[in-house]
């Protein structure tokens, strides 16, 4: 388990975010062209583990999750990237195999289109902490 794991288990279990984004269009790494949208990529930017003396079985691990949504149209990217903010924001979920986990945003990007594709993006990031077997 990892901080992308986590954040799509948060993603998915969010009625409101569901609502706009079938669980199928949330997925790790990049998307297969040609997905419908909207549509969110989840991927890890880094990952530290917090050395500690004498840590025990468990290792403290903070990773930084970036959530890209992608939208046919503004106002879609803007409802989308609403409710990913009430979905990851904040948050303490149970997860099977880490413990102590606690999620937090950790700064939201800017607008950007590709215009190739007709393809709204925004990203906004979270700051996944959480302990695991070493």
């Amino acid at each position: 388990m990892n901080g992308v794991m986590v954040m799509r288990k948060l993603f998915v279990a969010h009625a409101g975010l569901i609502a706009l984004v079938p669980a199928d269009r949330i997925a790790a790494g990049i998307l297969p062209q040609g997905i419908s949208l909207p549509a969110i990529s989840l991927m890890s930017v880094s990952t530290a583990d917090r050395n500690i003396p004498n840590p025990g079985t468990r290792r403290q691990v903070v990773e930084r999750v970036q959530a890209t949504v992608m939208a046919a149209d503004y106002p879609s990217l803007k409802a989308v990237m609403a409710q990913v903010k009430k979905a990851g924001a904040d948050q303490m979920p149970t997860v099977t195999g880490i413990e102590n986990v606690t999620v937090h945003t950790d700064g939201m990007g800017p607008d950007f289109m590709n215009e190739a594709a007709s393809i709204y993006m925004q990203p906004l990031d979270f700051r996944v902490t959480y302990s695991e077997t070493r």
